[in-house]
């Protein structure tokens, strides 16, 4: 344990980063022009960011570390995290660079809140202490009400900010709650400490106010990664909110968030016993979150079906994607946990691609809905075919990086017993998603690019900047479904440290 404060201060290297960016960001605001520090803003939250990640990398061999008097840990899964929610932020700040739903006023001020919610995305992947992650749960939280509400003229933008705050408010007092009972059980903040605590208490059936507090910490990890049932929020902030910001909420929060929730359920809740993990007896928590994972599949697909905004359909897919994700706790293994971290790398670039081509979508013709789709394959074949490949992947169709990891997370349950039936679930869930994205594809390459007035739709209007960008979700899309060995090896070298 790194105890010396400069030594703690090496571990922390990525996020003093991200500080010391935003200072700088700050003080071009005040010093330059607007114009000039916009650029500059964007260009050093992006420079701060690959920083950051650059340090994350130097830090490595990943020996395990705790530091700062053990509230945080170094190690394979707080880097992996670490270097995922960083990546993220760059892609939130690359897709409002080109975006015109991000009003020039507002700019500076985005790209200043992209980074705190990145900063506070790296203190949830590398917290081991309840109080760590409650800083950086609000700082998340509160951060991002800001940002869905960053459009202050629009009406759609301010309810997205309001219901968002509403129902983050109302998860953040439940799970400090549930912090509050767990600590009063166990007498320590610390998970290691907790998880030692309740093994010496050696109980056949934990006592009602510990399964309480399971329930309430649960409850809010599941409203940042929006899973049922605190997954109300997702389809009208996503709607609401700006693009390039609902582009950045669709993969970084949930990340942080499912980095929370493995460390949390790994280290506290469950022992190692040989290849897998033991849960603490007499709570049926697995049970629980495999209810959880099959109804968070359930309502994201079957909603998916009914939407006509291609927004709310992508914010409906996100949520059935958390389903498929929590496949892999379910399995309490070393595949479930490498095939979850797998699938968080597919899922940000498919997922990510998706949306910057429907935000291209809906600058050009004025609207998200699928009617607005018709005939992009005609009139703009390049965004015609990424936006396909996006959409393949995301239902798991063969050769594209989807198919490997739901494989990967459908096949982590096969041995586990009891189980069989979700990964069944999950294949069923699969062949429906299939309908609704199929929608779009028919709408971009059998309809013909006319309103329903039989008016010409105009052209998407697209750059080079947007034609790299597509191109470098689309190629790792690709190569992830033909050549995916090298990740999986990166993801179990990242889960060692839960697994000795």
């Amino acid at each position: 344990m790194a105890q010396n404060v400069l030594d703690s201060l090496k571990w922390f290297a990525p996020e003093t980063s991200l500080v010391a960016v935003l200072v700088l960001i700050f003080l071009a605001d005040a010093a330059l022009p607007k114009a000039r520090s916009t650029v500059l803003s964007f260009m050093l939250g992006c420079l701060g960011l690959v920083a950051a990640i650059a340090a994350t990398v130097k830090l490595a061999p990943l020996d395990p570390t705790l530091y700062f008097s053990g509230v945080v840990a170094h190690d394979g899964l707080s880097s992996f995290f670490r270097i995922l929610v960083f990546a993220s932020g760059i892609l939130g700040l690359y897709a409002a660079y080109g975006s015109k739903e991000i009003e020039e006023k507002y700019r500076n001020e985005y790209a200043i809140l992209i980074l705190c919610v990145v900063f506070g995305m790296s203190l949830m992947a590398i917290s081991t202490n309840l109080i760590m992650l409650y800083i950086g749960i609000e700082t998340v939280s509160i951060v991002s009400f800001a940002l869905a509400g960053l459009n202050r003229e629009s009406l759609r933008s301010n309810e997205a900010a309001l219901k968002y705050m509403i129902y983050g408010a109302l998860s953040s007092g439940l799970m400090i709650y549930g912090f509050s009972l767990l600590y009063g059980v166990t007498g320590s903040l610390q998970y290691s400490q907790i998880h030692t605590a309740l093994v010496a208490m050696n109980m056949a059936e934990p006592p009602l106010i510990l399964q309480m507090a399971m329930l309430l910490i649960f409850g809010g990890l599941a409203f940042k990664i929006s899973a049922f049932p605190m997954h109300f929020w997702t389809p009208d902030v996503y709607e609401g909110a700006p693009t390039p910001v609902v582009t950045f909420f669709s993969v970084g929060p949930k990340a942080a968030g499912m980095a929370a929730l493995i460390r949390i359920f790994y280290t506290v809740f469950a022992s190692k016993t040989g290849e897998t993990f033991t849960v603490m007896p007499g709570t049926a928590l697995v049970h629980g979150l495999a209810i959880v994972s099959a109804l968070t599949m359930l309502v994201g697909n079957f909603s998916a079906i009914a939407q006509v905004s291609v927004k709310r359909m992508l914010a409906y897919s996100s949520i059935a994607h958390v389903g498929y994700l929590l496949m892999g706790m379910v399995a309490t293994n070393e595949k479930g946990l490498v095939a979850i971290l797998f699938y968080l790398v597919v899922y940000y670039a498919m997922n990510v691609g998706a949306f910057i081509v429907t935000g291209l979508v809906m600058e050009s013709r004025g609207s998200d809905d699928i009617e607005s789709f018709r005939g992009v394959g005609w009139t703009n074949p390049y965004l015609g075919v990424v936006m396909a490949v996006f959409l393949f992947s995301l239902t798991g169709i063969p050769v594209f990086g989807g198919f490997v990891g739901k494989f990967l997370l459908f096949g982590s349950l096969i041995d586990v017993p009891g189980f069989l039936w979700l990964a069944l679930w999950g294949v069923l869930n699969s062949v429906v998603s299939l309908y609704y994205y199929a929608r779009i594809v028919k709408a971009m390459w059998l309809d013909k690019p006319v309103s329903a007035s039989s008016q010409p739709l105009p052209a998407i209007a697209m750059t080079t900047y947007h034609w790299v960008g597509l191109a470098l979700l689309a190629i790792p899309t690709v190569l992830l479904g033909l050549f995916f060995s090298p990740v999986v090896r990166l993801a179990k070298a990242s889960v060692a440290a839960l697994l000795s």
